[in-house]
C-alpha cells in the first residue's frame, strides 16, 4: 500500500520527516499512527474499509492504534454486560482532534466514553503525543545498504476521578499492524532467560511455533489459526519486533518496565483466574491466513490515583524500522541486537 492512497482518504494527516520516512498522525481514523518509507506504507492499511467505514462493525483499519484494555474478563471492554464481542464507538469511529503540530511533534486528543462488562460507563481522556526519534537513537551503528526511520509516543488513558477498582480497571495498550504473517518471525529479548517469560493464554496453541535460546525468543507466524503471545513483565522483556525479509522491513517495539502501576491481564478469554492473572509488557498477535497480518503490541499499566481509585495508564513506546535487503537485516539483528533467527540456534522449549 502507498503513502499516497492514504493522503488521498486523509488529506488533513499530520506528518513529521524521520530518517529517510515519514510518520503520520491521522484525525479521521481515530488517531492512527502509520509511517512510509519512499512512499511504501509500512504499516497495514485497509483502504478500501477506510473509504467506506461501517459504524456498526468493527473497522480493523492497520496502522498503531489505542486501545483500552482489558479485553476480555469480567472487566471486558470488547463485550457488554449482554451480547456479543464488539469494539466501542468512541474507539472503533471517533476522530481525534489536534491539540499541537510543530516540527518533530504532534498531539492529539479526545473525550471518549467507555462501558465495561460489568456495565461501568466512565468518561476518559483519549491523547497521543508522537515524536520523530532522531539519528541518535536509532540504537544500533547501520551498514550503509540499511535505512530507518521511528517514532517515540506517549499514549494515555486518564479516567474520570472516583472510579473504584471494583467497578473497572483500565490500561493504554497500543496495538501496531502490519501486513502479513506467513514467513514472518517475530522475536524478543529479554533481562534473562527467555523461556519463562511466554504467556500464551490467549488464542490457540502457539508452542509449536516458538523457540528460545538463552535471552531470546522466535516466534514463527503464519498458518490457518490465530495465535498471540505475551511477554511478561517480571522477566524485565527488551524488545519485541518482527522480520519480514520478503518486504525487506524490521520492525521493533520498545516500552519501558514499570513499577507506578499495576499490570493486569488484557487477553480476549474468561480469565477465570481474574484481571491480575496475568501481567505482560508487549504482546504478539499472529492473524488466521485469511487476515494476513500481524501485531507487535505494547502495554502499559493501570494507574491507581492516591485515593485508591481508578488512576491514569500512561505508556509510553518507541517504534523503530530498518529497511533494506533481508538478508543484511538478518545479520544486522543477530550482530547488532543479539537475536539470531536461524533455525540452527540452541533452542529450549518455552516454559522450561
Amino acid at each position: 500500500m502507498s503513502e499516497r492512497v492514504l493522503r488521498e482518504l486523509d488529506p488533513e494527516i499530520l506528518s513529521i520527516a524521520s530518517g529517510a520516512g515519514t510518520v503520520m498522525v491521522s484525525n479521521r481514523f481515530q488517531g492512527r499512527i502509520f509511517a512510509a518509507v519512499a512512499g511504501r506504507l509500512l504499516h497495514r492499511f485497509d483502504a478500501e474499509l477506510a473509504a467506506a467505514p461501517d459504524p456498526e462493525n468493527f473497522n480493523n483499519l492497520g496502522g498503531n492504534s489505542l486501545w483500552p484494555a482489558p479485553e476480555g474478563g469480567n472487566f471486558a471492554f470488547n463485550y457488554p454486560p449482554a451480547g456479543e464481542w464488539r469494539v466501542l464507538p468512541a474507539i472503533n469511529c471517533v476522530p481525534t482532534g489536534t491539540l499541537l503540530e510543530e516540527p518533530g511533534r504532534i498531539v492529539v486528543s479526545k473525550e471518549i466514553e467507555l462501558e465495561n462488562r460489568r456495565g461501568k460507563h466512565f468518561r476518559v481522556l483519549f491523547r497521543r503525543e508522537v515524536s520523530a526519534i532522531a539519528s541518535d537513537d536509532v540504537g544500533w551503528t547501520l551498514p550503509p545498504e540499511l535505512s530507518w526511520c521511528g517514532y517515540h509516543s506517549i499514549d494515555e488513558l486518564i479516567p474520570e476521578p472516583g472510579i473504584p477498582l471494583d467497578a473497572a480497571v483500565l490500561a493504554a495498550w497500543s496495538l501496531e499492524q502490519f501486513p502479513g504473517a506467513e514467513n514472518i518471525i517475530a522475536f524478543g529479548r529479554c533481562a534473562g532467560s527467555a523461556a519463562g517469560c511466554i504467556n500464551d493464554d490467549f488464542y490457540g496453541d502457539p508452542s509449536t511455533r516458538i523457540s528460545c535460546s538463552g535471552r531470546v525468543f522466535r516466534f514463527e507466524l503464519g498458518g490457518e489459526k490465530r495465535l498471540q503471545i505475551g511477554v511478561s513483565a517480571a522477566c524485565a522483556p527488551e524488545f519485541i519486533g518482527s522480520l519480514d525479509r520478503g518486504r525487506g522491513v524490521l520492525s521493533m517495539r520498545f516500552t519501558p518496565s514499570r513499577t507506578d502501576g499495576r499490570y493486569i491481564n488484557i487477553a480476549d478469554n474468561d480469565q477465570p483466574r481474574g484481571v491480575y492473572s496475568a501481567a505482560d509488557m508487549f504482546s504478539i498477535f499472529n492473524g488466521a491466513s485469511e487476515t494476513d497480518f500481524h501485531e507487535l503490541e505494547t502495554i502499559a499499566p493501570m494507574g491507581v490515583a492516591a485515593d485508591g481509585t481508578l488512576g491514569a495508564s500512561r505508556l509510553e513506546s518507541t517504534t523503530r524500522f530498518y529497511i533494506g535487503d533481508g538478508a543484511v537485516l538478518e545479520e544486522f539483528l543477530r550482530s547488532a541486537a543479539g537475536v539470531d533467527l536461524r533455525q540452527s540456534a540452541k533452542q529450549e522449549s518455552p516454559g522450561s
